[in-house]
């Protein structure tokens, strides 16, 4: 998610100074310190400003209130690594997991029965 400015088109870094222009931001210029989400879907500013005695006033607005907008981006590189990723993390589990069920099975050949199981299985055994 970026705050982008809809005058100039670029993108709003963190620690920045946003002046407000309508509703509750508008007399008093703020820090941006992040963006977030609300239960009813929308996104907003989390601002904050010098407070006095009381450290800093926290306070979160709409973006149009500073006259920005939020723009969510995701890359298909990004999308493209995330698959492959949990693509590669199955596949390494089920190796391991296979060896370690081969590990009995090798075991296993050194016993009596060994032969008869393995006759059954279709395995031919050296």
């Amino acid at each position: 998610m970026k705050l982008v400015s809809r005058m100039t088109g670029k993108e709003i870094k963190q620690g920045r100074t946003l002046h407000g222009r309508t509703g509750g931001a508008a007399p008093h210029a703020w820090r941006f310190e992040r963006i977030s989400l609300h239960r009813d879907g929308a996104h907003r500013v989390h601002v904050s400003r010098p407070g006095g005695r009381l450290g800093r006033v926290h306070r979160e607005f709409h973006p149009i209130d500073f006259g920005c907008e939020v723009r969510i981006e995701i890359t298909w590189r990004r999308a493209v690594r995330h698959a492959a990723t949990r693509t590669w993390s199955k596949v390494d589990d089920y190796l391991l997991a296979g060896l370690f069920a081969l590990v009995p099975l090798a075991f296993f050949e050194h016993f009596h029965w060994s032969d008869a199981i393995v006759s059954m299985l279709g395995l031919h055994s050296k």
